[in-house]
């Protein structure tokens, strides 16, 4: 009953605080549209915060925290400066490895899992790949994905290996892979309206998920 009061609570929050970021992003010039961005992103991070108080940090899940506090930050840095957020985003993603790592559960199939999801990326962006003979620097743009699908790898594995507890952390990190790599795909050519909705819409759905598993483990 906790769980589901909290969820109530919170997911009306995030849904509102997404949709007025596209609203004030169309609506007015300057950067209004972070603070409602940021918002929802923040009840991700109270979401975290309060399922570490609830269960007294017993599987110290205090690194899941500091992850969703990077994305934060990441979220507002992103309308910035977009190599700036995504470096961001990136340090807290490998924050979230080294917790899914220290469950104990990778075995080879993790890495074969990260080899294929690392190739289906670089299949999205083959085409922006294709102009990294004129523009080296393009190469490096695999690095995100490499940490991102390694997040994803690991956590796809944890409800078979620990517990189906962990399908928030397979969920979350699904829901904010896919969201990551269209924002990327945005970066290079804007997404229609109704995809940057949804990527966001995932990407907030993902990280509120990730919060969850402080509650759940």
């Amino acid at each position: 009953m906790e769980v589901l009061f909290w969820m109530a609570t919170v997911i009306p929050v995030i849904g509102a605080g997404g949709i007025l970021h596209f609203r004030l992003k169309a609506a007015l010039q300057g950067r209004w549209n972070i603070l409602p961005k940021c918002l929802a992103t923040w009840m991700a991070v109270c979401t975290a915060l309060a399922g570490i108080l609830r269960n007294k940090g017993e599987e110290q899940t205090g690194m899941i925290l500091a992850a969703l506090i990077l994305f934060l930050l990441a979220d507002a840095l992103l309308e910035l400066q977009f190599f700036a957020g995504m470096a961001v985003f990136a340090a807290g993603h490998l924050l979230l490895i080294i917790w899914f790592a220290g469950r104990g559960h990778h075995t080879g199939w993790n890495v074969l899992l990260w080899a294929l999801l690392l190739a289906a990326s670089v299949w999205v962006f083959r085409k922006e790949l294709s102009r990294g003979k004129e523009h080296p620097g393009l190469y490096l743009m695999i690095l995100y994905p490499a940490v991102l699908m390694a997040m994803v790898s690991m956590a796809l594995t944890m409800p078979f290996m620990l517990g189906a507890e962990y399908l928030w952390a397979a969920a979350g990190a699904v829901l904010f892979g896919i969201s990551d790599l269209m924002v990327g795909k945005g970066f290079f050519k804007k997404l229609p309206g109704r995809l940057d909705f949804l990527a966001l819409a995932m990407y907030y759905c993902g990280i509120f998920c990730l919060g969850m598993i402080t509650w759940a483990v």
